[in-house]
């Protein structure tokens, strides 16, 4: 008679995990799981910031473009009145809390859009900080034409042009001459209103992508060629 085998358990034989190898098995997946989703979150923060970052500066080089193209069209007649014609400066602090206010004439667009009919007209443009219908600190322009207007027309009644919400501070300097080091001579508050600076540095502070963060600060300097007419009359 042949011997039947039967399948028998021996000892050291498994057929399964024991609970040491999936507790193991599950702390393993459990920091892989971890680890993936602290990575994914990491980019996906920073991609966050690097987009707020980009619209930040996208509103702050939008203001300080026209701003520069606004300085450099500045417009000063060889036989015009300083008074009318000359560069104002209010002076209203340092750094990211600055809110100083420009105001000086102008011919062109910048600024106040080429649609306005007296664009190509001497012009005088104000700019400054101010609450927007929001209430919310914005860069904020004013423009009126210099000839034809009522006696009692006040240009501090015009409603501003408000620019951009994310800029929170504007900071200016300028200066005619260098010093006798050869360095540029600044000044922080242009006292020759009736005449115009050679050169206008210009600083926008930009609202932090968080709150912690310090602001993004712009800075230009801009020379007005027109500044030779002003000083030799």
């Amino acid at each position: 008679m042949t011997p039947v085998r039967t399948n028998c358990w021996k000892p050291g034989s498994r057929k399964g995990f024991t609970l040491l190898e999936i507790l193991l098995a599950v702390t393993i997946l459990s920091i892989v799981a971890t680890v993936t989703f602290m990575t994914f979150s990491a980019a996906t923060s920073a991609w966050q910031r690097g987009s707020a970052l980009v619209d930040r500066l996208h509103h702050g080089d939008f203001v300080m473009s026209q701003l520069v193209m606004a300085l450099r069209s500045a417009y000063y007649p060889e036989g015009g009145v300083r008074g009318e014609y000359g560069f104002q400066h209010i002076d209203s602090g340092d750094g990211p809390e600055a809110e100083d206010e420009i105001s000086w004439v102008k011919l062109g667009g910048a600024l106040i859009g080429g649609s306005q009919n007296y664009a190509e007209t001497p012009h005088r443009v104000r700019f400054f900080l101010d609450d927007n219908e929001n209430g919310n600190r914005s860069a904020a322009v004013a423009s009126w034409r210099l000839d034809g207007q009522s006696e009692d027309f006040d240009p501090d009644e015009l409603p501003p042009v408000f620019l951009s919400s994310r800029v929170k501070g504007f900071n200016c300097r300028a200066a005619w001459s260098l010093d006798d080091e050869g360095e540029i001579d600044w000044q922080d508050e242009w006292k020759e209103t009736n005449r115009i600076p050679s050169v206008v540095e210009i600083t926008l502070y930009i609202d932090p992508v968080a709150e912690k963060d310090p602001p993004v600060e712009l800075k230009r300097i801009v020379g007005l060629r027109v500044a030779e007419v002003a000083w030799t009359k």
